[in-house]
């Protein structure tokens, strides 16, 4: 049903590393500050930062179609789980910035991604991976200067 993925039965693809990840991305709001009353507020404009973020589904499919993926899968995370990292460094509730660029810096976690679009062209709901990744590149070369 996936390429590049063990199948456990019929259509049924092991997602095991899928998930390990992303859950390696810690996919959670991180902050120091002491928890609001209510909840975490934010600004119209930090929430549209996050569309097209967001909506990813986790269903593998971009992961699956990319090349770098299929050889490097146990090393590499991937189209999807590096969406998601996106998504928690640009969220402005979140205050681990740091520390999660820190998680991705690694000659294989994040810099495997060749810009082939696979990606982008196999996502169901139209989100696009390939520039996520390249805004985390440039998030991490930013850090430097």
């Amino acid at each position: 049903p996936l390429p590049h993925m063990q199948v456990v039965k019929d259509l049924v693809p092991d997602l095991t590393n899928f998930y390990a990840q992303h859950a390696s991305i810690q996919p959670w709001l991180k902050t120091v500050s002491p928890e609001p009353a209510k909840e975490w507020l934010q600004s119209h404009e930090d929430r549209e930062k996050l569309d097209g973020l967001y909506e990813c589904i986790l269903c593998a499919c971009c992961s699956t179609s990319c090349p770098s993926y299929w050889w490097n899968g146990d090393r590499y995370l991937g189209p999807a789980t590096l969406l998601q990292a996106y998504r928690w460094l640009i969220d402005s509730r979140d205050e681990a910035t740091g520390e999660r660029l820190d998680n991705l810096e690694d000659p294989f976690r994040l810099y495997r991604c060749h810009t082939i679009m696979n990606c982008a062209q196999t996502c169901p709901k139209g989100l696009n991976p390939a520039k996520a990744i390249a805004e985390i590149k440039k998030m991490m070369v930013e850090r430097r200067v």
